[in-house]
């Protein structure tokens, strides 16, 4: 008898299962966010440097998605956005800086800060630049590609939909250059 009652249970649920409506296709559509990520727009130019999106088509993608940032996470250390006194940098000229660095890391280019500076002028197209900031003497330098990976992460985190950016970040290989993309 108890064996009769669970197998009618079972079937009684087996069919509930099969009579619910299916996932409405309109609703599952209106859910499907589109995102885009400066940092994996990065690392397209530094792995594929002919068929990666120009400066345009990566701010035209940045501008039609619904969500920019990068799949860092919680652990995923965040840039610094709008640090005081620093002024807002055109997102065009900026996107050309990091496309610029991302390219001469390509050619094993390093981003070097020397003996005795504290800080450099990495890239500076039009209205923006990119600098790296230091406070030990030593020399140290990265691969540029650093100097543009760590820039995709403070453009995930700090571009603005009004095409400007500030913002600074430790470089993803070391924390002793502090990369920072500002107003020049």
């Amino acid at each position: 008898m108890v064996k009769i009652a669970l197998s009618l249970l079972g079937l009684a649920m087996a069919a509930s299962v099969a009579a619910a409506p299916a996932p409405n296709a309109e609703a599952s559509a209106a859910v499907t966010r589109t995102t885009f990520s400066f940092e994996a727009w990065v690392e397209d130019i530094i792995a594929n440097p002919d068929t990666a999106l120009t400066v345009d088509e990566a701010l035209a993608a940045a501008q039609a998605a619904d969500v920019v940032g990068s799949a860092g996470g919680l652990l995923s250390k965040r840039a610094t956005c709008d640090p005081s006194g620093w002024a807002r940098a055109n997102a065009r000229d900026a996107t050309s800086c990091v496309n610029d660095l991302a390219r001469k890391g390509g050619n094993s280019v390093q981003c070097a800060i020397g003996q005795g500076q504290f800080n450099i002028q990495m890239c500076r197209i039009g209205n923006a630049k990119i600098v790296g900031i230091k406070n030990t003497s030593p020399r140290i330098a990265v691969n540029c590609n650093d100097i543009a990976r760590t820039a995709g992460k403070i453009f995930d985190s700090c571009w603005r939909s009004d095409d400007t950016i500030v913002g600074s970040q430790y470089c993803v290989t070391n924390n002793k250059i502090n990369v920072g993309i500002l107003g020049a």
